[in-house]
């Protein structure tokens, strides 16, 4: 594939509040991408496309509100599309391939909207809870932009515990806790799908591969 990538970016620094921001326009020729199917072996099927562009605007910022609390955020919107795309469907019927072009359409498994937020807060030194969010749009598990075939957007948040001990023995003591999926959602980052015309009628299968609900991890790290 070939790609040329044209960026430009604007970055702001204060004594409490930095951000930036990185607008980009990827204009590719024969780009690799997923199909949306799997092989015999489960892998993931990729195919080249002719001509296909990703334009976007990427913003992240830190906000130290006071001594106890901070914020940081990233939101990153774009477009994502493949100018002429032709899609094979196997007719078992006859043993053929049905073909159909498609304009304009999505590239499969890109989103149009993924956000993140960090919310911090320190009750006493050396302690902090915060709270992670990550927002990530709707995705298509094709290249066809049909929303029989799509992973619904998802919103999940984890809240981190962690706190940092000194000891004459041990220089840093650091133990967390990191409950995910904090409240319980039921949602799905991946999967693949597969369409075939068979007596007279076109079908469908979709599969998914569902998240954790909510789980634990706790870690301790020691330095000497």
């Amino acid at each position: 594939e070939r790609l040329i990538d044209w960026e430009l970016g604007y970055r702001v620094k204060g004594n409490r509040f930095d951000w930036t921001a990185n607008a980009y326009y990827m204009q590719y020729q024969n780009q690799l991408i997923l199909t949306g199917q799997i092989n015999d072996v489960g892998a993931y099927t990729r195919q080249n496309v002719t001509d296909s562009y990703r334009l976007g605007l990427e913003i992240d910022g830190k906000w130290q509100i006071n001594t106890s609390w901070s914020w940081a955020a990233n939101l990153a919107i774009s477009r994502n599309k493949i100018k002429d795309y032709t899609n094979f469907v196997d007719n078992f019927d006859n043993n053929t391939q049905v073909a159909t072009t498609y304009r304009n359409t999505n590239i499969a498994f890109s989103p149009a909207v993924v956000a993140g937020s960090e919310l911090g807060f320190k009750p006493f030194e050396r302690a902090e809870i915060a709270l992670l969010s990550k927002y990530v749009g709707r995705q298509f598990l094709d290249n066809t932009a049909n929303a029989k075939a799509q992973l619904d957007a998802f919103l999940v948040n984890d809240l981190r515990l962690s706190y940092q001990l000194k000891t004459k023995a041990i220089k840093n003591i650091g133990m967390s806790l990191l409950i995910n999926n904090l409240f319980n959602e039921y949602y799905k980052t991946n999967g693949f799908t597969f369409s075939a015309i068979s007596g007279g009628e076109l079908s469908r299968s979709n599969a998914f591969f569902p998240q954790a609900t909510r789980n634990f991890l706790f870690s301790l790290n020691m330095k000497f």
